[in-house]
């Protein structure tokens, strides 16, 4: 798959939430904000809200209508839309058919329609100006992989709370970890089963930052108001409630008024009196019986006389934590005194804590370094064999507090002799087959308690040598792998090392993965926006690898500046590291070092690294530029990324006007008028420009060049500015850039573009029917097959579609035929580029 995406009007940016562990801290914290949000950053600009402060949204009418989802995502709407001292606004607009369009300044919401990393639940596409961070447009993408549910289970992700937090993503706020005490909303990660359906203080104040006014639960009216405004509670989960605190009712006497607990609190908040009237005073309480360690939050709504006044009241429930749950010793009868070890106890600060250990434990041999004290606390435990017989002996701590109790189960194994033992006793090595270098690892040979015992080892495996066979201990014994005659696969053998003596004997595991080696394919080295293989490269040029075992997992460049690894993938380029911005195991997509052009006119080698494993060094040519023009389905050929002056797509909906400005987005535009660190975006002020001179041909007469450099908040991505020619010379001319007089591929602007033919083999001497994928195809096309123009029918679903009935003459025999679309009713009209419809054999 060929993966590169572009964000040409404006600057993009792609947030998401992920499934995995939730540690609330581990994240920078140089971008918090004081209420503890953060804000998503296009380049090096902070997003500044959406111009009217609200979004249309477009529910996916194939997944999301009529159903559980649908209450769902109009909660979530909901949430962030009444969320008070904001005007921020979610507005249910109707249901997509289809998938979301980009640019429309709309919210779409669809299950699929984007390529998800390993581990990620869903993704939101926000755009923005570029100069400014005002975000114009936000679609988000629910993985179809993913078990969502509405009421989830234990192995479900909760869809409303995933749908919240990608509606934050949508008004411009980013992943808040390690600003705030515990996860929240905005948290970049969520297990299975967890739900947040309500906004907690990071969100609140992040939403009333970005778009601040009224809007949401009003802070009162008619003389209504609720002091004090927020309410924290603390207590241990499982244990005993806190004490309840009260609210002060402010309402003009005689007037009624009734109080209520937000959706939030249903299972654990309660406010007594629910009604009155005039002023009074509030008892809120809380209960945490079958509540987990988390925080809680939610609202008390007084409405009286047509207004509504809230509290926001939140619970922090902390567990209490006792590690490790095990201990275990071991010592030789009448021997050394083991080491102790500790337990690491946490819970409520200051809190007090209580410890026992269990009446069956024989107290000479267990002792505590403390048996009460305050959180957070470290007790050692000690063990002594004095006086035991070999045996096990076990005993219990248990640690209380507030109510709650948790134990640690402690064991002594107490030897008659001092035994061999080898650490560790299972290795994993992994390495490339058939490589010729050693792969070590070493293993540490001790006896109890630092007993000296003589040793020896062995293996029965070829492909793994011992060294030494045998010492003394404590030593070490090196483990080395030679994969020269193995094959791709996994291997294991077992080593086993043997005391003199009564010292018994260790066996180690040893785990052998031979993998495949990395390679680049033949021409794979290609012009990222042309796709053109061995073609020289240029400084600063977007390229793209395509090979095998490249890299071991899929993964993008999240910022500036772009990384030299990534995924644990590297490339050098004339043996400098390149810039990455993206790698999975079939493709890297880069950008040339810009010291390239020191080399230019010569050639120079380019090497992948996956890990630690390198492919085979390819030569590559090296030019002062290598134009190519990108195009609307990654393919090289077709519809051009074009745009109108306002950033929209050139299309047939859209053809460009004579003598109208224009953009066409390019790379390889060579070396510019100012010199840009790689992996940094380009500036907007000032541009960056090409020295060399760049000529933009519509089927072959010169457009007005206006700007030509590079595009203002990428790398590698150069944009020409120019102005159509008057007249031109047909709807969808053909365009060609020349830099310095190296022309590009050509590209139609908003011409006929086919992606590929489905199915994309059929049998020889029959007659077949297939459809052909595209954009910008006219209602009245044609097929062009072998010099014959076949009928098709047109339809306009996700994709356009041409079907089509290819004659059984034209499949005789096996091989590739190439199809292209024409519209017969405009034959000045350019054809589509071709797809190939291979003919297989019977």
């Amino acid at each position: 798959m060929k993966t590169l995406t572009l964000f040409l009007a404006a600057v993009g940016m792609f947030a998401g939430i992920s499934a995995g562990a939730e540690t609330g801290t581990a994240a920078d914290q140089s971008a918090c904000k004081p209420g503890g949000f953060k804000l998503l950053t296009f380049g090096t600009v902070e997003a500044s809200g959406k111009a009217g402060a609200s979004f249309n949204v477009l529910f996916d009418a194939a997944n999301y209508r009529s159903n559980d989802f649908d209450s769902a995502l109009r909660s979530a709407m909901s949430t962030w839309s009444t969320v008070s001292g904001s005007r921020w606004q979610y507005q249910f607009y109707g249901y997509l058919n289809g998938t979301p369009s980009s640019g429309d300044g709309q919210m779409e919401i669809a299950k699929g329609g984007y390529s998800f990393p390993s581990g990620v639940l869903a993704t939101t596409l926000t755009s923005a100006i570029a100069s400014t961070g005002q975000i114009v447009d936000s679609d988000t993408f629910f993985n179809p992989a993913v078990s969502f549910s509405a009421n989830p289970g234990p192995g479900d992700f909760d869809f409303q709370t995933v749908a919240l937090h990608e509606m934050g993503h949508g008004l411009g706020l980013d992943h808040n970890d390690g600003c705030y005490a515990v996860p929240t909303v905005m948290q970049s990660s969520i297990g299975a089963g967890v739900q947040r359906r309500s906004l907690f203080p990071p969100e609140t104040a992040g939403v009333g930052y970005l778009y601040p006014g009224s809007g949401g639960v009003g802070t009162g009216g008619n003389g209504i108001a609720i002091s004090p405004s927020a309410v924290s509670f603390s207590a241990l989960a499982g244990g005993a409630a806190p004490p309840p605190q009260s609210l002060s009712l402010s309402v003009p006497a005689g007037m009624a008024w009734a109080a209520s607990v937000s959706a939030g609190g249903n299972n654990w908040l309660s406010v007594t009196p629910a009604s009155g009237t005039g002023p009074a005073t509030l008892t809120v309480t809380v209960t945490v019986d079958g509540l987990s360690a988390g925080f809680y939050s939610a609202q008390i709504v007084v409405s009286a006389g047509g207004a509504l006044s809230s509290a926001t009241i939140s619970l922090n429930l902390t567990g209490v934590n006792v590690t490790p749950a095990t201990l275990s010793f071991s010592a030789v009868a009448g021997g050394a005194i083991p080491a102790p070890q500790n337990v690491s106890l946490t819970g409520g600060a200051g809190l007090g804590w209580r410890a026992t250990i269990s009446a069956a434990a024989a107290s000479n041999w267990i002792a505590l370094s403390s048996s009460a004290g305050n959180f957070p606390a470290l007790v050692s435990v000690f063990v002594s064999p004095a006086g035991l017989a070999p045996g096990v002996y076990s005993a219990q701590i248990t640690f209380s507090a507030g109510g709650v109790s948790r134990q640690v189960a402690v064991q002594l194994t107490v030897t008659g002799q001092p035994q061999i033992q080898a650490s560790p006793a299972q290795i994993s090595l992994a390495g490339p087959a058939a490589s010729s270098v050693p792969l070590c690892a070493s293993v540490t040979i001790s006896g109890t308690n630092g007993a000296a015992l003589d040793w020896s080892a062995a293996s029965t495996a070829s492909w793994l040598s011992v060294s030494p066979a045998s010492g003394r201990s404590p030593s070490s014994l090196g483990l080395c792998v030679s994969a020269a005659g193995l094959a791709p696969g996994n291997y294991s053998t077992l080593v086993t090392v043997t005391a003199s003596g009564p010292g018994g004997s260790q066996v180690i595991t040893v785990a052998f993965t031979a993998t495949p080696t990395v390679s680049i394919n033949d021409g794979g080295v290609s012009n990222a926006a042309s796709f053109a293989p061995s073609q020289p490269v240029a400084g600063g040029e977007l390229l793209t690898i395509f090979g095998l075992n490249l890299a071991s997992q899929t993964a993008s460049a999240a910022g500036f500046p772009l990384p030299t690894d990534l995924g644990g993938a590297r490339v050098l380029l004339g043996g400098i590291p390149a810039r990455l911005i993206y790698v999975s195991p079939g493709q890297i997509n880069l950008v040339a070092p810009a010291a390239l052009a020191d080399v230019a006119g010569s050639t120079t080698t380019l090497t992948v690294f996956n890990g630690l494993q390198a492919s085979p060094a390819v030569r590559v040519a090296v030019a002062t530029q290598a134009p190519g023009i990108f195009t609307l389905l990654s393919n090289g050929a077709g519809a051009g990324a074009v745009t109108h002056n306002d950033g929209t797509l050139v299309g047939r909906a859209a053809p460009l006007a004579p003598g109208e400005a224009f953009s066409v987005y390019v790379t390889g535009i060579g070396p510019l008028d100012r010199t840009l660190a790689d992996g940094d975006p380009a500036p907007a002020d000032p541009l960056a420009r090409a020295i060399n001179s760049v000529r933009l041909l519509l089927d072959g007469q010169d457009a007005r060049v206006l700007f030509a450099g590079a595009a203002p908040g990428f790398a590698g991505l150069g944009q020409i500015v120019a102005t159509a020619p008057n007249p031109l010379p047909q709807r969808f001319p053909e365009i060609v850039v020349q830099v310095a007089g190296t022309a590009s591929n050509k590209v139609t602007a908003g011409g006929p573009t086919l992606l590929d033919v489905s199915p994309a083999v059929v049998r020889p001497g029959a007659d077949a029917t297939v459809i052909l994928r595209g954009i910008n195809l006219s209602p009245s096309s044609a097929v062009a097959a072998a010099g014959v123009t076949l009928p098709a029918t047109f339809q306009q679903a996700d994709w356009q579609t041409l079907q089509v009935t290819i004659p059984a003459s034209l499949l005789a025999a096996p091989g590739a035929l190439a199809l292209a679309a024409i519209d017969p009713a405009s034959p000045a009209e350019p054809s589509s580029n071709t797809v190939v419809l291979r003919v297989g054999s019977n």
